[in-house]
């Protein structure tokens, strides 16, 4: 399950699949390469998530469309808690 650069894409084979992989071409910007329209191959994971990518199988699909890391379902929620900076620095960091 060693990867250096994940992604979760959508193939030109099959538009209704979502399938992690790994760019064939190690030095390629895979988001400057999509939004040029350029080709995009990646080695496709066996898994189908980011949390869990399987093994690095010997199929490679062209990248339709790049999706973000995580699905929907697997972000959640995100919290955020934090101090108002501007408020506080000229207080010394005596805050609420």
């Amino acid at each position: 399950m060693t990867f250096s650069r994940l992604i979760r894409f959508v193939p030109e084979s099959d538009s209704s699949t979502v399938l992690l992989g790994e760019p064939v071409d190690s030095e390629q910007d895979v988001g400057l390469a999509s939004r040029k329209g350029q080709e995009i191959k990646a080695r496709v994971f066996s898994g189908k998530s980011a949390l869990a990518p399987g093994d690095l199988t010997d199929k490679v699909e062209k990248v339709s469309k790049i999706l973000s890391p995580l699905s929907q379902q697997e972000a959640g929620t995100i919290r955020c808690i934090g101090i108002n900076v501007g408020t506080c620095i000229p207080r010394k960091y005596e805050c609420c």
